[in-house]
């Protein structure tokens, strides 16, 4: 028996992000819990059942930066056999910065055809940074 969690080692502020749990030759539903902390108080949390393998999302508040604690455990009914995994990390939490979209004129070019892009460069809230990149 065995588990594996798949975590971004970066959390964005303000970002849901998506933690990958696999839970090797399980043969029931097990719970899985997460916790984000900060300076040792629980910042988020969030909770699924897992069957093999699935994902759980987990609200990442606003406004954090710095370094946190990332705690996941699985567990089935307290009267069966308790806890199966308990596990810990330390991931960073940053700001959203900004994002760039590519866009060209066509999905697929033969050699030596002009390639026509579009750059769109967009705050976390999806606003234009610049009017116009040049």
């Amino acid at each position: 028996r065995g588990y594996l969690i798949a975590a971004p080692s970066v959390f964005r502020s303000g970002v849901e992000e998506a933690i990958s749990v696999t839970i090797f030759n399980s043969a029931k539903e097990t719970t899985v819990q997460i916790q984000l902390v900060v300076k040792g108080e629980t910042v988020s949390r969030s909770h699924g059942t897992v069957l093999d393998k699935g994902t759980i999302k987990l609200k990442v508040p606003s406004g954090l930066r710095g370094q946190a604690h990332l705690k996941v455990w699985g567990n089935r009914h307290l009267a069966e056999e308790g806890y199966i995994f308990h596990n810990y990390t330390t991931v960073t939490i940053d700001s959203k910065g900004s994002s760039v979209f590519i866009q060209t004129d066509k999905p697929v070019y033969k050699p030596k055809q002009k390639v026509l892009i579009n750059l769109f460069m967009v705050t976390s809230d999806l606003r234009p940074v610049n009017d116009r990149v040049k």
